[in-house]
């Protein structure tokens, strides 16, 4: 039985990357050190590091306005870092489309002047809000791309004229986007773009000079920036998995191509779910999310019993977050396009037989 992996993140890796990183991590005969085992500062490693970004500035296209990081502790630290570099002389507005950006704006508010500018908590954060006015002294404007539990996906960034800053974890490279109108993204590769313990920061180089002196070194971005990201060693395995993956992006024919396929498979399910009288999905067809889509059993009796057979038949992760419950399936870059059919066809037999 072939098994789909559906989870939300650490999520499925693109079976040619597993099978190149088998390869990497391989002893041989002589016992050369694998990718893992090298130092960051030799040539091996700098090699890999300088493709890294060069594939990262072609695949997002930004240019030399924009730094790109490759930074420790996910997007929960960066709800700090964030707003201490950049919103020292300001105050951070936040817009909150679900359970990410609360959090976001609560660790904000715990290191400087913070406040929610618009929300949808009110609706079950099932629709995009409409943005209020932002505070007179806006260092920037949060928002997250796309909510991975609530399954709330803005189609395009908020039109606004202040710096825009963006979680983008769980759709970074998963389409064509604007990053280079961004002044701050942020990602943690465990969803798109590889394994856990990399995060990827885009910001942009006017924005530096915000930064307080007195921050500590390790907190300050310029010291990444000017160590070309090892201000401390890196998780270099992560550093190389995101590389294959890259690869395996251009591979696959670029963002246009995946964009094409994940928005287009993601609309196979919601039409699924749509034309059920048992399974549904809440969240407004201008925002619905191509990448997390949570539906519901119309008896939440039957959540697990529904979990518990999806498993059975080889779909795996698709238990819903407990901030939320249901079920929820996650359609990252590197979920085989089988695994949505057959996960169709499960939501119709288990229709027919429980409902």
């Amino acid at each position: 039985m072939t098994l789909f992996n559906f989870s939300a993140g650490p999520a499925a890796l693109p079976r040619p990357v597993r099978e190149r990183l088998a390869d990497a991590l391989r002893s041989d005969a002589r016992g050369t050190p694998s990718v893992a085992e090298i130092s960051h500062r030799g040539p091996r490693f700098a090699a890999i590091a300088d493709e890294l970004i060069t594939r990262l500035r072609s695949l997002s296209g930004v240019g030399e306005a924009h730094e790109i990081l490759l930074l420790h502790g996910g997007a929960n630290l960066q709800f700090a870092w964030l707003p201490m570099n950049l919103a020292a002389q300001g105050t951070a507005a936040y817009v909150l489309t679900g359970h990410w950006g609360e959090k976001a704006l609560a660790e904000a508010k715990r290191v400087g002047r913070a406040e929610a500018v618009a929300g949808s908590a009110e609706n079950g954060y099932v629709d995009l809000p409409t943005l209020g006015l932002l505070p007179a002294d806006c260092a920037y404007l949060h928002y997250t791309g796309n909510e991975t539990i609530h399954g709330v996906q803005y189609p395009a960034p908020p039109d606004v004229d202040v710096p825009l800053a963006a979680d983008l974890s769980s759709e970074f490279l998963s389409r064509p986007y604007p990053y280079s109108d961004l002044g701050f993204a942020y990602a943690g590769a465990q969803k798109n773009l590889g394994i856990a313990g990399l995060t990827v920061v885009l910001v942009r180089r006017d924005l530096l000079d915000r930064i307080p002196e007195a921050l500590p070194k390790y907190l300050d971005y310029r010291s990444w920036a000017n160590s070309g990201s090892m201000y401390n060693t890196p998780c270099t395995l992560a550093w190389y998995v995101a590389l294959e993956v890259l690869r395996w992006i251009e591979r696959m024919g670029g963002l246009a191509v995946l964009g094409q396929r994940n928005s287009a498979r993601a609309g196979r399910l919601y039409a699924a779910i749509d034309a059920s009288d048992f399974w549904s999905n809440p969240v407004a067809q201008r925002c619905r999310s191509v990448m997390n889509v949570p539906f519901f059993p119309a008896d939440e009796r039957l959540t697990m019993p529904a979990v518990a057979a999806a498993e059975d038949a080889g779909l795996m992760g698709l238990k819903g977050h407990r901030a939320l419950g249901g079920l929820r399936a996650s359609l990252y870059n590197a979920l085989d396009d089988d695994a949505v059919e057959n996960l169709i066809d499960f939501l119709g037999e288990f229709e027919r037989t429980r409902a």
